[in-house]
Protein backbone atom coordinates (compact mmCIF):
# COMPACT_ATOMS: atom_id res chain seq x y z
CA UNK A 1 0.00 0.00 0.00
CA UNK A 2 1.52 3.74 -0.50
CA UNK A 3 0.55 6.72 -0.56
CA UNK A 4 -1.16 9.30 1.67
CA UNK A 5 0.44 12.24 4.08
CA UNK A 6 3.32 14.39 5.33
CA UNK A 7 1.22 16.99 3.70
CA UNK A 8 -0.21 20.03 5.06
CA UNK A 9 -3.75 18.98 5.57
CA UNK A 10 -6.61 20.75 7.94
CA UNK A 11 -9.49 19.16 9.62
CA UNK A 12 -12.65 17.84 6.82
CA UNK A 13 -9.93 19.47 3.86
CA UNK A 14 -11.09 17.32 0.60
CA UNK A 15 -8.14 16.24 -1.47
CA UNK A 16 -8.24 16.35 -5.22
CA UNK A 17 -7.80 13.08 -7.52
CA UNK A 18 -4.66 14.65 -9.11
CA UNK A 19 -6.77 14.04 -13.03
CA UNK A 20 -9.25 16.62 -11.52
CA UNK A 21 -6.98 19.22 -10.81
CA UNK A 22 -6.74 20.89 -14.36
CA UNK A 23 -11.05 20.99 -13.94
CA UNK A 24 -10.85 22.80 -10.38
CA UNK A 25 -7.83 24.77 -10.74
CA UNK A 26 -7.76 24.92 -14.47
CA UNK A 27 -4.15 26.15 -16.43
CA UNK A 28 -3.01 26.58 -13.60
CA UNK A 29 -3.76 23.01 -12.04
CA UNK A 30 -2.45 21.78 -14.83
CA UNK A 31 0.70 23.07 -13.83
CA UNK A 32 0.49 21.72 -10.54
CA UNK A 33 0.12 18.47 -12.24
CA UNK A 34 3.50 18.40 -14.33
CA UNK A 35 4.95 19.68 -10.34
CA UNK A 36 3.67 16.48 -9.11
CA UNK A 37 4.93 13.96 -11.61
CA UNK A 38 8.20 15.67 -11.96
CA UNK A 39 8.05 15.03 -8.25
CA UNK A 40 7.20 11.42 -8.65
CA UNK A 41 9.49 10.79 -11.02
CA UNK A 42 12.45 11.97 -8.89
CA UNK A 43 11.24 9.97 -6.12
CA UNK A 44 10.51 6.93 -8.06
CA UNK A 45 13.70 6.92 -9.88
CA UNK A 46 15.52 7.03 -6.19
CA UNK A 47 16.73 10.89 -6.15
CA UNK A 48 15.49 11.08 -2.47
CA UNK A 49 16.96 15.09 -2.61
CA UNK A 50 14.05 16.52 -4.87
CA UNK A 51 11.13 13.43 -4.11
CA UNK A 52 7.77 14.17 -3.33
CA UNK A 53 6.80 12.94 -0.09
CA UNK A 54 4.38 10.36 -0.24
CA UNK A 55 2.07 8.29 2.22
CA UNK A 56 -0.33 5.07 1.92
CA UNK A 57 -3.83 5.61 2.31
CA UNK A 58 -4.99 2.52 4.27
CA UNK A 59 -8.71 1.35 3.73
CA UNK A 60 -9.63 1.71 7.62
CA UNK A 61 -12.24 2.05 9.43
CA UNK A 62 -13.48 4.05 11.86
CA UNK A 63 -11.29 7.32 12.02
CA UNK A 64 -9.86 7.21 15.43
CA UNK A 65 -8.98 10.47 17.29
CA UNK A 66 -7.22 9.97 20.22
CA UNK A 67 -3.92 11.38 22.37
CA UNK A 68 -4.25 14.36 25.80
CA UNK A 69 -7.24 17.13 25.29
CA UNK A 70 -5.58 20.06 25.95
CA UNK A 71 -8.69 21.61 27.94
CA UNK A 72 -8.37 19.42 30.57
CA UNK A 73 -5.05 17.03 30.13
CA UNK A 74 -7.14 13.96 30.37
CA UNK A 75 -6.54 10.99 27.77
CA UNK A 76 -9.67 10.83 25.42
CA UNK A 77 -10.68 8.57 22.30
CA UNK A 78 -12.92 9.30 19.53
CA UNK A 79 -14.26 9.53 16.10
CA UNK A 80 -14.29 12.83 13.80
CA UNK A 81 -16.90 13.77 15.70
CA UNK A 82 -14.57 15.08 18.72
CA UNK A 83 -14.54 18.28 16.39
CA UNK A 84 -18.19 18.52 15.81
CA UNK A 85 -20.08 21.41 16.79
CA UNK A 86 -21.27 19.27 20.00
CA UNK A 87 -18.59 17.28 20.40
CA UNK A 88 -18.40 13.50 21.23
CA UNK A 89 -15.22 12.99 23.58
CA UNK A 90 -14.64 9.75 25.46
CA UNK A 91 -13.08 9.74 28.68
CA UNK A 92 -14.69 6.67 30.21
CA UNK A 93 -16.56 3.50 29.15
CA UNK A 94 -19.72 5.05 30.14
CA UNK A 95 -18.83 8.02 27.44
CA UNK A 96 -18.63 5.26 24.49
CA UNK A 97 -21.93 3.32 25.55
CA UNK A 98 -23.73 7.17 25.72
CA UNK A 99 -21.57 8.64 22.57
CA UNK A 100 -21.52 5.63 20.45
CA UNK A 101 -23.34 2.70 21.70
CA UNK A 102 -22.65 -0.76 22.86
CA UNK A 103 -22.38 -2.27 19.35
CA UNK A 104 -19.43 -3.07 16.96
CA UNK A 105 -18.18 1.37 16.80
CA UNK A 106 -18.68 0.96 20.32
CA UNK A 107 -16.80 -1.94 21.26
CA UNK A 108 -13.49 -1.07 19.22
CA UNK A 109 -13.92 2.44 20.89
CA UNK A 110 -13.31 0.85 23.98
CA UNK A 111 -10.75 -1.37 23.14
CA UNK A 112 -8.89 1.70 21.70
CA UNK A 113 -9.33 3.37 25.12
CA UNK A 114 -7.97 0.77 27.04
CA UNK A 115 -4.89 -0.23 25.08
CA UNK A 116 -3.79 3.43 23.49
CA UNK A 117 -2.68 4.94 26.55
CA UNK A 118 -0.02 2.01 26.46
CA UNK A 119 1.33 4.46 23.54
CA UNK A 120 1.47 7.67 25.91
CA UNK A 121 0.67 9.71 23.21
CA UNK A 122 1.68 13.46 23.79
CA UNK A 123 -0.47 15.49 21.95
CA UNK A 124 -3.52 15.09 19.55
CA UNK A 125 -3.38 12.79 16.65
CA UNK A 126 -5.43 10.71 14.02
CA UNK A 127 -5.61 6.96 12.46
CA UNK A 128 -7.32 4.47 10.68
CA UNK A 129 -8.39 1.63 12.72
CA UNK A 130 -7.14 -1.35 11.11
CA UNK A 131 -8.61 -4.20 13.19
CA UNK A 132 -9.14 -5.47 16.69
CA UNK A 133 -8.19 -9.03 18.00
CA UNK A 134 -11.68 -9.94 16.82
CA UNK A 135 -11.37 -9.12 13.38
CA UNK A 136 -8.13 -11.18 12.84
CA UNK A 137 -8.81 -14.55 11.00
CA UNK A 138 -6.31 -17.36 10.14
CA UNK A 139 -6.63 -18.40 6.67
CA UNK A 140 -4.48 -19.97 3.56
CA UNK A 141 -3.75 -18.36 0.65
CA UNK A 142 -1.96 -20.36 -2.34
CA UNK A 143 -1.37 -22.99 0.32
CA UNK A 144 0.61 -20.60 2.70
CA UNK A 145 -0.84 -19.52 6.37
CA UNK A 146 -1.59 -16.08 6.27
CA UNK A 147 -3.41 -13.35 9.36
CA UNK A 148 -5.73 -11.18 7.95
CA UNK A 149 -8.35 -8.57 8.28
CA UNK A 150 -10.75 -6.78 6.63
CA UNK A 151 -11.56 -2.86 7.68
CA UNK A 152 -13.77 -1.74 4.78
CA UNK A 153 -13.35 -2.87 1.62
CA UNK A 154 -10.00 -4.17 1.32
CA UNK A 155 -8.64 -7.56 2.89
CA UNK A 156 -5.49 -7.23 4.32
CA UNK A 157 -2.98 -10.34 4.93
CA UNK A 158 0.14 -10.93 6.25
CA UNK A 159 2.37 -14.34 6.69
CA UNK A 160 1.33 -15.64 10.06
CA UNK A 161 4.89 -16.63 10.48
CA UNK A 162 6.32 -13.27 9.73
CA UNK A 163 7.67 -10.53 12.68
CA UNK A 164 5.07 -8.36 11.63
CA UNK A 165 2.48 -11.14 11.39
CA UNK A 166 3.39 -12.24 14.87
CA UNK A 167 3.02 -8.66 16.18
CA UNK A 168 -0.48 -8.37 14.90
CA UNK A 169 -1.50 -11.83 15.95
CA UNK A 170 -0.55 -10.88 19.78
CA UNK A 171 -2.40 -7.20 19.53
CA UNK A 172 -5.49 -6.27 20.60
CA UNK A 173 -5.69 -3.21 18.61
CA UNK A 174 -4.04 -2.33 14.86
CA UNK A 175 -4.08 1.32 13.94
CA UNK A 176 -2.37 3.21 11.20
CA UNK A 177 -1.74 7.14 12.07
CA UNK A 178 -1.89 10.01 9.85
CA UNK A 179 -2.99 12.81 11.05
CA UNK A 180 -1.27 15.28 14.17
CA UNK A 181 -3.96 17.89 15.51
CA UNK A 182 -1.90 20.90 17.40
CA UNK A 183 -3.41 24.24 19.28
CA UNK A 184 -4.02 25.33 22.35
CA UNK A 185 -7.61 24.10 22.36
CA UNK A 186 -9.09 21.02 20.95
CA UNK A 187 -11.84 22.94 18.77
CA UNK A 188 -9.41 25.38 17.60
CA UNK A 189 -6.97 22.71 16.67
CA UNK A 190 -5.32 23.20 13.57
CA UNK A 191 -4.02 19.44 11.33
CA UNK A 192 -0.97 18.27 10.04
CA UNK A 193 -0.67 15.47 7.88
CA UNK A 194 1.96 12.89 9.65
CA UNK A 195 2.93 11.72 12.65
CA UNK A 196 5.83 10.99 14.36
CA UNK A 197 5.43 7.28 15.59
CA UNK A 198 9.02 6.73 17.03
CA UNK A 199 8.09 8.98 20.11
CA UNK A 200 5.04 6.41 21.24
CA UNK A 201 5.88 3.59 23.73
CA UNK A 202 5.99 0.33 22.34
CA UNK A 203 3.34 -2.09 23.36
CA UNK A 204 2.33 -5.95 22.13
CA UNK A 205 -1.29 -5.20 22.88
CA UNK A 206 -1.08 -2.36 20.12
CA UNK A 207 0.21 -2.78 16.64
CA UNK A 208 0.63 0.88 15.07
CA UNK A 209 2.61 2.50 12.34
CA UNK A 210 2.16 5.93 10.19
CA UNK A 211 1.21 6.28 6.75
CA UNK A 212 4.70 7.63 4.87
CA UNK A 213 5.87 5.25 1.91
CA UNK A 214 8.12 2.85 2.52
CA UNK A 215 10.28 0.83 -0.01
CA UNK A 216 11.33 -1.44 2.31
CA UNK A 217 12.51 -3.73 -0.64
CA UNK A 218 13.70 -1.33 -2.95
CA UNK A 219 11.53 -2.65 -5.74
CA UNK A 220 9.92 0.29 -6.16
CA UNK A 221 12.42 2.33 -8.38
CA UNK A 222 12.07 3.03 -12.37
CA UNK A 223 14.56 0.98 -13.99
CA UNK A 224 16.24 3.41 -17.21
CA UNK A 225 13.77 2.12 -19.43
CA UNK A 226 11.07 3.44 -17.17
CA UNK A 227 12.34 6.19 -15.77
CA UNK A 228 12.76 7.32 -19.75
CA UNK A 229 9.60 6.62 -20.86
CA UNK A 230 8.07 8.47 -17.44
CA UNK A 231 9.81 11.37 -18.61
CA UNK A 232 8.67 11.09 -21.85
CA UNK A 233 5.23 10.83 -20.58
CA UNK A 234 5.93 14.22 -18.44
CA UNK A 235 6.90 15.94 -21.77
CA UNK A 236 3.59 14.80 -23.40
CA UNK A 237 1.91 16.30 -21.08
CA UNK A 238 3.71 19.78 -21.08
CA UNK A 239 2.73 19.85 -24.80
CA UNK A 240 -0.73 19.05 -23.86
CA UNK A 241 -0.99 21.75 -21.22
CA UNK A 242 0.48 24.47 -23.49
CA UNK A 243 -3.24 23.94 -25.24
CA UNK A 244 -5.19 24.91 -22.67
CA UNK A 245 -6.05 28.24 -22.40
CA UNK A 246 -4.55 29.92 -19.47
CA UNK A 247 -7.93 31.65 -18.67
CA UNK A 248 -9.38 28.02 -18.61
CA UNK A 249 -10.35 28.33 -15.21
CA UNK A 250 -12.40 31.80 -15.74
CA UNK A 251 -14.37 30.24 -18.66
CA UNK A 252 -15.22 26.89 -16.80
CA UNK A 253 -16.61 29.06 -13.17
CA UNK A 254 -18.80 31.42 -15.41
CA UNK A 255 -21.16 28.59 -16.02
CA UNK A 256 -21.64 28.30 -11.58
CA UNK A 257 -23.50 25.05 -12.48
CA UNK A 258 -20.19 23.11 -14.59
CA UNK A 259 -17.58 22.16 -12.58
CA UNK A 260 -19.95 20.77 -9.77
CA UNK A 261 -22.01 18.96 -12.28
CA UNK A 262 -19.10 17.66 -14.57
CA UNK A 263 -17.35 16.22 -10.72
CA UNK A 264 -20.90 14.75 -10.32
CA UNK A 265 -20.37 12.88 -13.83
CA UNK A 266 -17.43 11.74 -14.03
CA UNK A 267 -18.31 9.97 -10.33
CA UNK A 268 -21.24 8.41 -12.05
CA UNK A 269 -19.03 7.00 -15.07
CA UNK A 270 -16.52 5.61 -11.98
CA UNK A 271 -19.50 3.79 -10.84
CA UNK A 272 -19.85 2.13 -14.27
CA UNK A 273 -16.00 1.24 -14.74
CA UNK A 274 -15.85 3.97 -17.08
CA UNK A 275 -13.65 7.02 -17.80
CA UNK A 276 -13.01 9.55 -20.34
CA UNK A 277 -11.65 8.33 -23.48
CA UNK A 278 -13.10 9.93 -26.27
CA UNK A 279 -13.28 14.12 -25.50
CA UNK A 280 -16.19 14.10 -27.66
CA UNK A 281 -18.43 11.09 -26.45
CA UNK A 282 -17.65 11.96 -23.13
CA UNK A 283 -18.91 15.89 -23.32
CA UNK A 284 -21.80 14.72 -24.76
CA UNK A 285 -22.70 12.11 -22.19
CA UNK A 286 -22.30 14.97 -19.66
CA UNK A 287 -24.99 17.08 -21.76
CA UNK A 288 -27.33 13.99 -21.57
CA UNK A 289 -26.46 13.67 -17.68
CA UNK A 290 -26.73 17.47 -16.70
CA UNK A 291 -30.13 17.39 -18.71
CA UNK A 292 -31.36 14.46 -17.16
CA UNK A 293 -30.71 15.52 -13.37
CA UNK A 294 -32.14 19.11 -14.58
CA UNK A 295 -35.39 17.53 -15.17
CA UNK A 296 -35.08 15.31 -12.06
CA UNK A 297 -34.94 18.80 -10.71
CA UNK A 298 -37.62 20.37 -12.09
CA UNK A 299 -40.55 17.21 -11.74
CA UNK A 300 -40.02 18.11 -7.78
CA UNK A 301 -40.66 21.21 -7.91
CA UNK A 302 -43.63 22.66 -7.58
CA UNK A 303 -43.34 26.90 -7.35
CA UNK A 304 -43.32 28.10 -11.32
CA UNK A 305 -40.21 30.29 -10.71
CA UNK A 306 -38.25 27.14 -9.55
CA UNK A 307 -39.36 25.14 -12.19
CA UNK A 308 -38.89 27.77 -14.84
CA UNK A 309 -34.75 28.33 -13.42
CA UNK A 310 -33.94 24.39 -14.45
CA UNK A 311 -35.74 24.84 -17.70
CA UNK A 312 -33.71 27.54 -18.42
CA UNK A 313 -30.29 26.12 -16.95
CA UNK A 314 -31.17 23.23 -19.37
CA UNK A 315 -30.82 25.52 -22.36
CA UNK A 316 -27.42 27.37 -21.09
CA UNK A 317 -25.86 24.38 -20.61
CA UNK A 318 -25.31 23.53 -24.17
CA UNK A 319 -24.98 27.16 -25.45
CA UNK A 320 -22.51 27.65 -22.76
CA UNK A 321 -20.19 24.34 -23.75
CA UNK A 322 -20.72 25.10 -27.31
CA UNK A 323 -18.98 28.40 -26.69
CA UNK A 324 -15.63 26.77 -24.74
CA UNK A 325 -15.77 23.16 -26.78
CA UNK A 326 -11.72 23.26 -28.49
CA UNK A 327 -10.82 24.40 -24.25
CA UNK A 328 -12.75 21.60 -23.01
CA UNK A 329 -11.45 18.58 -25.25
CA UNK A 330 -7.83 20.45 -24.61
CA UNK A 331 -8.52 19.89 -20.75
CA UNK A 332 -10.27 16.18 -21.26
CA UNK A 333 -6.72 15.55 -23.41
CA UNK A 334 -4.44 16.62 -21.01
CA UNK A 335 -6.93 15.01 -18.28
CA UNK A 336 -6.70 11.90 -19.85
CA UNK A 337 -2.51 11.38 -20.40
CA UNK A 338 -2.65 12.34 -16.57
CA UNK A 339 -4.60 9.30 -16.00
CA UNK A 340 -2.02 7.09 -17.66
CA UNK A 341 0.56 8.98 -15.83
CA UNK A 342 -0.88 8.36 -12.66
CA UNK A 343 -1.42 4.43 -13.21
CA UNK A 344 2.00 4.01 -14.06
CA UNK A 345 3.26 5.58 -10.94
CA UNK A 346 0.90 3.45 -8.79
CA UNK A 347 1.58 0.06 -10.78
CA UNK A 348 5.66 0.58 -9.63
CA UNK A 349 4.93 2.29 -6.32
CA UNK A 350 2.58 -0.49 -5.58
CA UNK A 351 5.70 -2.96 -5.95
CA UNK A 352 6.55 -1.92 -2.78
CA UNK A 353 3.93 -2.98 0.08
CA UNK A 354 4.79 -4.88 3.00
CA UNK A 355 0.61 -5.79 3.54
CA UNK A 356 -1.02 -7.68 1.25
CA UNK A 357 -4.03 -6.79 0.07
CA UNK A 358 -6.65 -8.88 -1.83
CA UNK A 359 -10.86 -8.40 -2.72
CA UNK A 360 -12.78 -10.56 -1.33
CA UNK A 361 -15.29 -12.36 -4.12
CA UNK A 362 -17.81 -15.22 -4.70
CA UNK A 363 -15.01 -17.25 -5.51
CA UNK A 364 -12.56 -16.18 -2.69
CA UNK A 365 -9.46 -13.78 -2.14
CA UNK A 366 -8.24 -12.26 -4.96
CA UNK A 367 -4.94 -10.18 -5.10
CA UNK A 368 -6.10 -6.42 -5.62
CA UNK A 369 -3.90 -3.40 -5.09
CA UNK A 370 -3.99 -1.05 -1.92
CA UNK A 371 -6.91 2.04 -1.65
CA UNK A 372 -4.35 4.59 -3.20
CA UNK A 373 -1.67 7.31 -1.95
CA UNK A 374 -1.68 11.00 -1.38
CA UNK A 375 1.55 12.72 -2.86
CA UNK A 376 2.76 15.93 -1.61
CA UNK A 377 4.50 17.94 -3.98
CA UNK A 378 7.87 20.34 -3.02
CA UNK A 379 5.68 23.52 -3.41
CA UNK A 380 3.31 21.59 -0.21
CA UNK A 381 0.02 20.74 -2.69
CA UNK A 382 -1.50 17.84 -2.15
CA UNK A 383 -3.18 15.13 -4.44
CA UNK A 384 -4.97 11.91 -4.54
CA UNK A 385 -3.39 9.20 -6.67
CA UNK A 386 -6.11 6.46 -6.68
CA UNK A 387 -6.86 4.01 -9.28
CA UNK A 388 -10.51 5.32 -9.98
CA UNK A 389 -11.54 2.07 -11.92
CA UNK A 390 -10.33 0.01 -9.26
CA UNK A 391 -10.69 0.84 -5.54
CA UNK A 392 -12.57 4.41 -6.29
CA UNK A 393 -15.26 2.56 -8.26
CA UNK A 394 -15.52 -0.30 -5.46
CA UNK A 395 -15.81 2.64 -2.18
CA UNK A 396 -18.53 4.55 -4.47
CA UNK A 397 -20.74 1.50 -4.66
CA UNK A 398 -19.95 -0.15 -1.26
CA UNK A 399 -22.33 0.59 1.98
CA UNK A 400 -19.62 2.13 3.79
CA UNK A 401 -19.31 1.17 7.92
CA UNK A 402 -19.43 3.77 10.83
CA UNK A 403 -21.20 6.65 8.29
CA UNK A 404 -22.31 8.37 11.55
CA UNK A 405 -20.15 7.87 14.57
Amino acid sequence: MLVEEILKEFKRTHLEHVEDIILTNGYQGGQAVVGYFKDLYSMLKGDGANAVQVSVKWDGAPAVVCGTNPDNGKFFVGTKSVFAQNPKINYTKQDIAKNHGTEDLGQKLLKCLVHLPKLNIQGVVQGDMMFTDNDLVGQKINGKQFVTFKPNEIVYAVPESSEIGEQIKNAKVGIIFHTTYTGETLSEMDAKAGVDVNSFNKSPDVWFDNASYKNVSGSATFTADESQDFLNGIGVLENLLARVPQNLSAMLVSNKDFIPMFQMFINSEVKQGRLPTNANEFLRGFQQFYLQRMKQQAAGLKAPKAIALRQQKMKDMPKFMATIRKPLQAMLAFYKQTQAMKQKALKKMNQAMQVGTFAQTDNGLEVTDPEGFVAVGTDGGAVKLVDRLGFSRKNLTAIKKFQKV
